[in-house]
């Protein structure tokens, strides 16, 4: 039986365009606010405030009350809004070639 697969793609901003960002009450989650009201959340790691980001693909975030979190790897959402509910993200995994023929 042949299956169908329907991808729909979604282009997230650079979170570099952000207008506003938002700790998570457990700070392990990053939410990012763009212009056009998209949010989208990625996992962040608490670290000190002299921390400096080790690649292009790195964020530190700094709070009002002195405290930051770096997100590792802004390539990689965890999660999506819409208007009432949090969509995680699926990222495509990477085509496996079969080389036994």
């Amino acid at each position: 039986m042949n299956e169908l697969i329907i991808t729909i793609m979604l282009v997230i901003p650079s979170p570099h365009q952000l207008t506003d960002w938002s700790v998570n009450e457990i700070p392990t989650q990053i939410q990012i606010i763009h212009k056009s009201g998209l949010e989208v959340s990625y996992t962040a790691t608490p670290v000190s405030c002299k921390f400096k980001p080790r690649h292009e693909r790195e964020m530190v975030f700094q709070s009002p009350q002195n405290r930051c979190y770096s997100v590792y790897d802004l390539g990689s959402p965890q999660f999506v809004r819409h208007p009432n509910y949090w969509y995680p993200v699926e990222l495509p995994k990477p085509a496996r070639l079969n080389l036994e023929e």
